[in-house]
């Protein structure tokens, strides 16, 4: 998916990230940065699936509806 690649190279790095974390400014990084824009990927991720789903059955209707034209 499109937004596939981008999570999990998100989810890397934070996951990098917090391995080396030792001490609070880093843990706030996390919590105030990476967490933050790992989620919104992962909303636009859901968000692009949804809008595929109902593209694809919109498409189908309408070929539905062109076919009882013909």
């Amino acid at each position: 998916m499109m937004f596939d690649d981008a999570f999990g190279m998100a989810e890397l790095c934070a996951e990098t990230f917090r391995g080396s974390v030792r001490d609070a400014f880093g843990a706030s990084i996390i919590a105030d940065v990476l967490d933050p824009i790992r989620n919104q990927i992962g909303l636009l991720r859901s968000l692009h699936e949804d809008f595929e789903r109902v593209s694809t059955n919109v498409e189908r209707i309408l070929q539905d509806a062109r076919s009882l034209i013909l």
